[in-house]
């Protein structure tokens, strides 16, 4: 039998009969002629032995970054099909949990989102934990202070006539004279008026379709609420004043809220 430095000898798992050259002197030198064929065999299952258990020392790539939101999939991972892409990979893990990706953002979005989102499950169910992810998939689409979720609900239960203020409030969205339908919530939001695509209709329709997308998905079943998106589409200026008759009679911004009412959408349940 010859020897052989390779890590992995399929030679080794033939019968005896078929390892030993104990043949008669005519024969093929059968324990070479094996190895030679074996060799190409004992090259992939090396090469598929790698990709699954990643560097040496086991501490990262392979499996354990494959299962891993921030990593997958593993650079060690070369035998993937050629049509399948790096979303493909993360959005079959986010599959595992429920959990929806948006393919229209960038791979590092869905990368963080997915972070984001597993830190959340804990309290998925909750208005705290609904108001959480709607931030975390609206990011840099919504102005993050600029979100109010409430389910209009009494804040003191020890009293018989309710007035809802809490620390701040906003007047027809968070504050109410009385109390609010049961499993009745409402989420009020202003579109970020720095991002182009969002002053267009096709922008905003693909906002408010994420949005509503969203709330379907995390909600309580026997839930229903109220979308408003209060929007600025279009830019008259950059800074500066309105002047009308020699009077300054509106401050111009960035950008010019056109319409005060936001557009209102109902849950279908």
């Amino acid at each position: 039998m010859t020897n052989n430095t390779r890590p992995v000898q399929f030679l080794d798992y033939l019968p005896e009969r078929l390892r030993s050259n104990t043949a008669l002197p005519d024969e093929v030198d059968r324990v070479q002629f094996l190895s030679r064929f074996l060799q190409g065999f004992e090259d992939l299952f090396e090469e598929l032995q790698a990709e699954i258990e990643g560097k040496s020392d086991l501490s990262s790539g392979g499996i354990s970054d494959l299962f891993n939101p921030a990593t997958t999939p593993p650079p060690e991972f070369t035998h993937r099909p050629k049509t399948t892409t790096e979303f493909d990979y993360l959005n079959y893990l986010a599959s595992w949990i429920g959990l929806p990706l948006r393919p229209e953002k960038p791979l590092a979005w869905n990368r963080e989102f997915f972070k984001a989102a597993i830190a959340l499950y804990p309290k998925r169910g909750t208005l705290e934990g609904l108001d959480a992810m709607l931030r975390a998939w609206l990011k840099d689409d919504l102005l993050e202070t600029q979100l109010i979720l409430t389910d209009l609900t009494r804040s003191h239960t020890d009293v018989d006539t309710v007035f809802q203020l809490d620390v701040t409030s906003t007047l027809g969205v968070d504050t109410i004279l009385g109390e609010g339908l049961p499993f009745f919530f409402i989420v009020d939001l202003i579109v970020n008026p720095n991002v182009a695509e969002l002053r267009t209709p096709e922008g905003v329709d693909n906002f408010q379709r994420a949005a509503r997308f969203l709330l379907d998905t995390e909600k309580p079943f026997h839930t229903f609420y109220q979308l408003r998106i209060r929007l600025s589409t279009m830019q008259l200026a950059e800074s500066g004043q309105t002047i009308i008759n020699g009077q300054a009679a509106a401050q111009i911004g960035v950008t010019t809220l056109l319409w005060k009412e936001p557009l209102i959408f109902n849950s279908d349940t």
